[in-house]
């Protein structure tokens, strides 16, 4: 067992980390504080391969794998603590992946080389104003009447969908295409933001101000047949593929965050004096920064292990429940301890952890979305991994 990068990944690492801190580094106020991320900014990302580093070659990205994958979004996140830009690449990298994986050709090469590009927008409409986790109950239904579907309902904290209407651009959307529920019922489609019927509105929202998140409703909006991805009463898969992505990069995007404030508060303690000693002198400092080290090295391994899992399921080598119960394990653990790290070491700050002056409190503000819920809550996260580990005889549900 090598715990060392390939020196392509190496290579990649370091161009990664010399891009984000010339282009992104210098606009953290505009994209933490003022909510301002541009086109410009969004394809600059794109043309380095970090927007969509999953999509193949032949779509336009660089074709890397989810490892190398994991390893940009943890540098991401490092340099955009407060993970507004984590959310770009999540959303536009997963589902780009999984209509290039699912889709039609025609909708294949429609869609994911314009997202690459950084062209468009590409978001995930799932969750809706009952529910988020129980997918199978959602309300949002699609009809087929001669080669177009017509699609009514809402979806809720959908993130993106200002730029998505702005720049152009869509949403990997779930929808029942028959009226029982059951994941069957499901299916996934490519909705245009701008297709007549399309209704967006905005939240207010906590943290992650350099991107959006609103509410898309649909009233008999009209879509092309051929948008459909893959086939019907074949969403609720899909979606679950794409899901299993997005959680192992938001662990390393987490995991990137914290660690960016672990660094700040580790250079504060050796400087801040009290009682004529550096804080870093104290027993009671060394040792919770000794203890949140562990625990965010730790994660981050776990993230790494989901990250290879992921590799080998692209290439048949592992079953689909290690890796559904990886990508949990490392969405749960490394969110929550990235959080928990970031609440300690803002605490160390004292007055300077509780203003701007500081990067810790965005980072608490953004982290803490994965936390409140974003691709899954930290108990349904649990409820997947004891599912894989008993078998789903042993649901607590039902269903």
């Amino acid at each position: 067992m090598d715990f060392s990068l390939s020196e392509d990944q190496g290579l990649m690492v370091k161009a990664v980390r010399s891009y984000l801190s010339r282009e992104v580094a210098p606009r953290y106020g505009d994209i933490e504080y003022r909510g301002h991320v541009s086109k410009d900014l969004f394809m600059g990302l794109a043309s380095q391969g970090i927007l969509t580093p999953s999509i193949s070659q032949e779509y336009g990205g660089p074709g890397l794998s989810w490892l190398s994958s994991a390893l940009i979004m943890r540098e991401l996140g490092f340099y955009d603590p407060g993970m507004s830009l984590a959310v770009y690449v999540v959303v536009n990298n997963t589902w780009a992946k999984m209509i290039e994986v699912f889709g039609s050709r025609d909708l294949r090469e429609e869609i994911v080389p314009r997202v690459a590009r950084g062209e468009i927008f590409l978001g995930i409409a799932s969750t809706e104003p009952h529910g988020g986790s129980d997918v199978a109950n959602i309300k949002t239904t699609a009809h087929l009447d001669g080669e177009h579907y017509f699609i009514n309902g809402e979806k809720v904290y959908i993130s993106g969908v200002r730029e998505a209407r702005e720049w152009g651009g869509g949403y990997f959307l779930l929808a029942k295409t028959r009226p029982e529920r059951s994941h069957t019922a499901i299916s996934a489609f490519y909705l245009p933001v701008d297709a007549e019927g399309v209704e967006i509105g905005l939240f207010e929202t906590m943290g992650r101000i350099g991107i959006s998140t609103g509410i898309l409703m649909m009233r008999n909006t009209r879509i092309p047949r051929r948008y459909i991805v893959g086939e019907e009463g074949r969403g609720f898969i899909y979606a679950t593929e794409g899901f299993m992505r997005a959680r192992t990069l938001i662990g390393a995007a987490a995991i990137g965050s914290a660690t960016r404030v672990f660094e700040e508060v580790a250079e504060f303690v050796k400087n801040r004096e009290a009682f004529g000693w550096p804080l870093a002198r104290y027993e009671a400092i060394q040792f919770k920064l000794a203890d949140i080290w562990a625990e965010l090295e730790a994660s981050w391994n776990l993230v790494l292990k989901a990250a290879w899992a992921l590799d080998l399921y692209s290439q048949n080598k592992i079953p689909r429940s290690e890796v559904y119960k990886l990508s949990a394990a490392s969405k749960l653990l490394a969110v929550e301890k990235s959080f928990r790290a970031i609440v300690e070491l803002t605490q160390m700050l004292g007055g300077l952890g509780y203003t701007r002056e500081s990067i810790a409190e965005s980072a608490l503000r953004g982290v803490f979305s994965y936390m409140a819920g974003a691709e899954g809550a930290p108990n349904i996260m649990r409820m997947i991994i004891a599912r894989e580990i008993f078998g789903r005889e042993y649901r607590p549900t039902p269903l």
